[in-house]
């Protein structure tokens, strides 16, 4: 677990430093209008990759651990199945937005549509295989596929970007068969010719289980994504688009560190779920969601004191607007760390219920919410109505699952509340300047930690955790 957790916090160092250059050089460089046009192309990318997503990942992490060592077979028939139909999904999104594209947007037909359509099939593709290094318990590889993606794709946007969006789109594309390639290679000695023969009977009972998770996920990522669509319809003005993008990019660099340091304990409670050692399980899962629910109230804290300097810095005066709505984003992230263990908690039972009904009432929140805030103040508005869906689907996860958390309702809403006091000094801190917004972060984010141990509200577990591997002992 901690080798684990050493190389995904590696790989989301390299995502932070990506996501900077990419918010400093990016909107800047294109402009309000013509980077709004680019987002909303690469959001509407983002939303067709959950066409093929099929619940991979959560059935690989349930399953092809307890199967490599005895059963290798069964986890080459299982990845060659995958695959196959993976690859057929991908091919028919071209199409897809050739048909739809011109219905979203005026601009986005022809070669954008296509390159559209294409860029979300290549991702497909390789989801198998990230999927099936992430069931392997490879977490530096699988981290590879979101920590390092901006990195590439900044240098192929600076390069043609100028000549338009169809060059920037293609740039885009040529990003994902990057990182397919990578995939295959990878994942090359488990592809074999026999496992790759379409055989229903093997795999429609792992799609049927997959389906649900699917199906949440697909709902998860609509919350996050159509958005930025939303604000397109709401507002008609790419600039209020811009906005929305650029802080829903800096919210899923923060989001994605604590989902992904959470989603990679699921290959091994999986195995001490097979083994029998419930007990452990159950007290992992406690310790994951106390520590998970901390970092998101600590980063909250320090979005409220920095982002109105921060954002207008890096991104320019231009897209100042974006600090207030990444602040409002980012007001979803402690309830967001329950979806990411309640994700743990649902693959390990090897039921997707809880989280079918959880992401129906977010979305419910999110899209009934969503008009009138949208229409009365654009993008902060539609982020409202975002973080009202998050917050909402993650509470009725949590109340699905627990028992499996062994989290009371009290200790989890002492976690969230202890944080509240530190907001209350924001106006008194921000108007001061960037380096006194810095130190109250650091001074409020250790007393906070100070105090939530003191009152035992976390365990002090992940500590020595890391003082041992500090140590290499």
């Amino acid at each position: 677990m901690g080798r684990s957790l050493s190389l995904i916090s590696l790989n989301k160092g390299v995502q932070l430093i990506g996501g900077a250059l990419w918010a400093l050089i990016i909107p800047r460089w294109l402009g309000p209008e013509a980077y709004g046009q680019f987002a909303l192309a690469t959001a509407i990318s983002l939303l067709l990759w959950w066409v093929g997503d099929l619940g991979g990942l959560e059935v690989f992490g349930r399953f092809i651990p307890t199967w490599q060592a005895r059963q290798p077979e069964l986890v080459r028939k299982l990845f060659g199945q995958m695959f196959w139909i993976r690859c057929l999904i991908g091919a028919s999104l071209v199409p897809l937005m050739l048909i739809v594209g011109p219905w979203i947007a005026p601009w986005l037909q022809g070669w954008p549509a296509a390159l559209t359509g294409l860029a979300a099939g290549l991702h497909i593709v390789s989801w198998t295989s990230y999927h099936l290094l992430y069931a392997r318990n490879e977490m530096g590889k699988w981290a590879v596929e979101l920590s390092w993606r901006l990195i590439t794709q900044l240098p192929l946007i600076l390069l043609v970007g100028k000549w338009g969006l169809t060059a920037q789109l293609a740039a885009f594309t040529v990003n994902e068969a990057i990182y397919l390639a990578l995939a295959l290679i990878w994942t090359r000695r488990w592809f074999s010719r026999e496992a790759l023969r379409p055989d229903w009977a093997f795999v429609r009972p792992y799609l049927r289980l997959g389906a649900g998770f699917w199906a949440t996920n697909a709902g998860l990522i609509i919350l996050f994504r159509s958005g930025t669509i939303l604000v397109q319809i709401f507002t008609g003005d790419p600039v209020q688009v811009s906005y929305y993008d650029l802080a829903l990019i800096v919210f899923f660099l923060v989001y994605t560190i604590v989902d992904q340091l959470v989603r990679s304990f699921l290959p091994t409670v999986s195995e001490f779920q097979e083994g029998g050692q419930r007990e452990r399980v159950a007290s992992w899962l406690q310790v994951v969601t106390q520590w998970g629910a901390a970092l998101g109230v600590m980063a909250v804290v320090g979005a409220q004191y920095t982002a109105q300097w921060i954002m207008p810095f890096v991104l320019g005066a231009a897209y100042g607007e974006s600090a207030r709505v990444l602040q409002v984003m980012l007001l979803a992230l402690p309830a967001l760390v329950l979806v990411s263990v309640g994700t743990v908690a649902t693959a390990v039972r090897a039921s997707a219920r809880a989280k079918i009904i959880a992401i129906l009432a977010g979305l419910v929140v999110f899209y009934g919410s969503s008009p009138f805030l949208g229409r009365s103040y654009g993008a902060v508005g539609v982020a409202a109505a975002l973080t009202l869906g998050l917050t909402s689907y993650a509470l009725v996860l949590f109340a699905f699952v627990r028992r499996d958390l062994q989290v009371r309702w009290l200790a989890l809403l002492g976690i969230f509340g202890l944080g509240v006091p530190f907001l209350a000094f924001q106006p008194l801190i921000v108007p001061h300047g960037f380096l006194l917004a810095v130190a109250a972060t650091v001074l409020a984010v250790s007393l906070y930690l100070v105090a939530a141990l003191g009152l035992r509200l976390l365990s002090p577990a992940p500590i020595r955790l890391a003082t041992r591997l500090l140590s290499n002992r």
